[in-house]
């Protein structure tokens, strides 16, 4: 397990942060304190599932300090606030065009973009699992957000949706 190394100056700003949301209240601060210590001295994935649930029950509703605490916990662990439902609604094609649009401007690299196109036709065809997918956008967190968003409801027509959006954009570059 890849674990991301926590700098002094980072912490200093995420609690520093914390301060300032909750000025009076040094009990968050304390406890938040002691998940810090506890996620840098764990090595068990129990233990970081354990600091995950009592970060989000600390900062219910705080959306900012969740997605802020995501910088310390390792690879493949990750704290997603819970999304408003009546908000959520089925993807559309111009959706996926847009993603496409996003991952190929964020790849920069016409060979990274097929690969990763590749590797959506290959999970549409159950010869890749949704973890390869997320990998080949590793350095990306926000693409990954918007990825799930068309898993969520619809994964084949999604994947359909995306894989027409892709021959339009590239019938678009040629």
């Amino acid at each position: 397990m890849i674990i991301k190394r926590q700098s002094t100056r980072d912490v200093r700003e995420y609690l520093q942060i914390v301060m300032n949301k909750f000025p009076d209240n040094r009990e968050i601060y304390d406890k938040i304190t002691k998940l810090l210590k506890d996620l840098r001295l764990a090595r068990v994935r129990s233990t970081y599932n354990d600091v995950i649930s009592k970060v989000s029950q600390l900062f219910k509703g705080h959306k900012d300090l969740l997605l802020g605490f995501n910088k310390f916990l390792p690879w493949g662990y990750k704290i997603t606030p819970p999304k408003d439902q009546t908000q959520r609604r089925k993807p559309e094609f111009r959706d996926a065009v847009e993603f496409l649009d996003k991952v190929k401007e964020r790849l920069k690299d016409e060979h990274a973009y097929k690969s990763f196109t590749e590797i959506l036709r290959m999970f549409k065809e159950n010869k890749k699992t949704i973890t390869e997918v997320l990998y080949a956008l590793r350095d990306h967190q926000d693409l990954h957000v918007d990825f799930a968003a068309f898993l969520l409801l619809a994964i084949d027509d999604t994947i359909e949706k995306i894989e027409i959006a892709v021959e339009i954009s590239w019938d678009n570059k040629l």
